[in-house]
């Protein structure tokens, strides 16, 4: 008899709207790439309400902001997030599942299992990035290929390597399609050390809050002594082009260990039934809070606190997380047959989609020569079809890429868990 599987119901619904956020974000990020003045892209200063009420008084009225672009800006910086958070948390309970069962882990087959999962979409990407799309018109964002043909060789090495978070501290945004890679980069650092922790940890509760605890600190630390030293800190300006404090700065910010820590924190709340926790989580208030925070967290804070808003996020992440997953109570269950297998497709939708606008962006551009202001009409048909192809072309990955290796991937697996694929 098949040993019992671990399954959350709901958390594929979840991981589908998480992505979504991701590709209308990156849809009006491309506008703005490609020079359409209709887009809802803000810059960093102006993503917060509070932040442009300031300037009011500073500077006078500034450009009026639609209501709207703060959430659409945000939106897919908060779908990375709770990526995090949900990988932290499914991770870390069955690691706690697999040593209580059988009194150690098996780490060399959790990489294994990682690797089936993470690298054949990955790679694929890497080979298309980097060797087939830069050559037809058709997937070019101008901007970042000249970035691209000048670092190519940095690029392909740190991508290829699994750190392609450095490349994005040290370049930001400079491979066409596959900007979002610098996320999958860091939960593959994260999953290099976690099990291992796990594994020697003998209260893991307490140790979890340790680290998360040290690791903030640390990180807080370090931003606060290169806040000051940025200044005296500069590199080669004809080589590195930012001083080598903000690169610094920005390769921490990359590494949100942290939301995955938290993750972990509540796997534990969950596997070991603290109760108190549990009751304080799954009440009703606790869970409508933790939807309002939200937006709360993204319209209020301010920017001087910006690079702590990955936490102010993760924790109503997680509480989400927690009662849609385990609280049979839950206000929001979310566990409709569609949303589920959207899910399921959530990788591929989160890897393909900016391939697919930028060919949805071109295509219109070659077709209906779109002026610099896009009309609604325009509009509409951008979203439509960037979704449409996102979807297909996930749909058809999950089916013929992806699954042959999720079926292998099961060979390795210790603790059975997810849906049972047919």
């Amino acid at each position: 008899m098949e040993a019992k599987r671990t399954y959350f119901p709901g958390l594929n619904s979840l991981r589908f709207f998480a992505a979504m956020a991701v590709v209308l974000t990156h849809i009006e990020l491309t506008k703005k790439l490609l020079f359409h003045k209709c887009h809802l892209w803000l810059k960093t200063d102006d993503w917060f309400i509070g932040n442009a009420w300031q300037s009011i008084w500073r500077q006078g009225p500034p450009q009026p902001i639609p209501w709207q672009s703060p959430f659409v800006t945000f939106g897919g910086y908060f779908g990375v997030i709770f990526f995090f958070v949900l990988s932290g948390f499914l991770i870390t309970y069955l690691l706690l599942r697999e040593k209580e069962e059988h009194q150690s882990i098996d780490v060399r087959k959790f990489y294994v299992r990682r690797i089936l999962r993470i690298w054949p979409l990955y790679f694929l990407l890497i080979i298309l990035g980097f060797f087939v799309l830069p050559h037809l018109s058709w997937f070019v964002i101008p901007s970042q290929q000249r970035l691209l043909n000048e670092h190519f060789w940095f690029n392909l090495i740190t991508y290829s390597l699994m750190v392609p978070n450095f490349g994005f501290a040290y370049l930001m945004e400079s491979v066409p399609n596959l900007g979002q890679l610098w996320s999958i980069g860091v939960e593959e650092q994260f999953y290099l050390f976690w099990p291992l922790f796990i594994l020697f940890s003998k209260k893991h509760l307490r140790n979890i809050v340790i680290f998360l605890v040290v690791l903030t600190a640390i990180k807080a630390g370090a931003f606060i002594y290169f806040h000051f030293l940025s200044p005296a800190i500069k590199g080669d300006a004809d080589l590195l082009q930012f001083s080598t404090a903000d690169i610094f700065k920005r390769l921490l910010s990359t590494l949100k260990f942290e939301s995955m820590a938290l993750g972990g924190i509540g796997a534990c709340i969950v596997y070991y039934q603290k109760s108190r926790a549990l009751k304080l989580i799954y009440h009703p208030f606790t869970q409508v809070a933790s939807l309002l925070a939200l937006p709360a967290i993204i319209l209020f804070t301010p920017t001087s606190l910006y690079n702590a808003l990955y936490l102010l996020l993760s924790v109503p992440c997680l509480i989400i997380i927690m009662n849609v997953g385990c609280n049979e109570n839950c206000l929001y269950r979310l566990r409709h047959a569609w949303f589920n297998y959207l899910g399921k497709i959530s990788y591929g939708i989160y890897m393909y989609h900016l391939i697919c606008i930028t060919f949805t962006f071109q295509m219109m551009d070659a077709c209906f020569d779109m002026p610099y202001e896009i009309t609604w009409v325009q509009n509409l048909a951008i979203y439509c079809i960037s979704i449409a192809l996102t979807l297909l072309t996930s749909a058809l990955s999950y089916q013929y890429i992806e699954k042959p290796f999720i079926q292998r991937k099961a060979n390795y697996a210790i603790v059975q868990s997810g849906e049972k694929e047919s």
